[in-house]
C-alpha cells in the first residue's frame, strides 16, 4: 500500500524569551529535548545535524519522515527560535511546542502557526 500524506500540513514557528542561560548554553540538553520531544509525539527521526557557532549558540536540525524541525539559540538574548513543520495534519506539531516551552521554562513566548495547503485540490480557508 502506498503511503499518501494529508493534503493539509502544520507550521510552527516561534521564539521563546526569558530562557535561562545555563539552559541556552547546555547543548546536549537542548538536542536530548527536542529529540525526546519529537519521539513522544511519535515522529520519525531521519537525521540530526548540529552546528556550534562561536563563542555561543547552536543550531540543530532535525529532518523528519513527516519534514523536519529546528532550534537555533541567542544565548546572549536569553531566546530561542524554534520550528516545525509537519504533513501529519492541520494542528500537528503543538505537542512537540508545548514539551519544549516547559522544558526550557520559557518566560514568553511569540508564536507564528499555520496550516500548510500542500493539495492544489483543497480549497482551505481558515476561519
Amino acid at each position: 500500500m502506498e503511503y499518501e500524506s494529508s493534503p493539509v500540513g502544520n507550521e510552527i514557528s516561534c521564539v521563546m524569551h526569558g530562557v535561562p542561560k545555563k539552559i541556552l548554553l547546555d547543548n546536549n540538553f537542548l538536542e536530548k529535548s527536542l529529540l525526546y520531544a519529537l519521539k513522544i509525539d511519535k515522529f520519525t527521526i531521519l537525521k540530526v545535524f548540529r552546528h556550534q557557532f562561536k563563542p555561543q549558540g547552536l543550531t540543530i536540525l532535525v529532518l523528519l519522515s513527516e519534514s523536519h524541525a529546528a532550534i537555533h539559540t541567542y544565548p546572549e538574548h536569553d531566546s530561542l527560535y524554534f520550528s516545525i513543520y509537519t504533513c501529519r495534519g492541520e494542528f500537528d506539531g503543538k505537542n512537540v511546542f508545548e514539551n519544549l516551552k516547559k522544558s526550557f521554562r520559557t518566560a514568553s513566548v511569540d508564536i507564528a502557526e499555520r496550516p500548510i495547503v500542500v493539495s492544489p485540490a483543497i480549497n482551505f480557508v481558515k476561519a
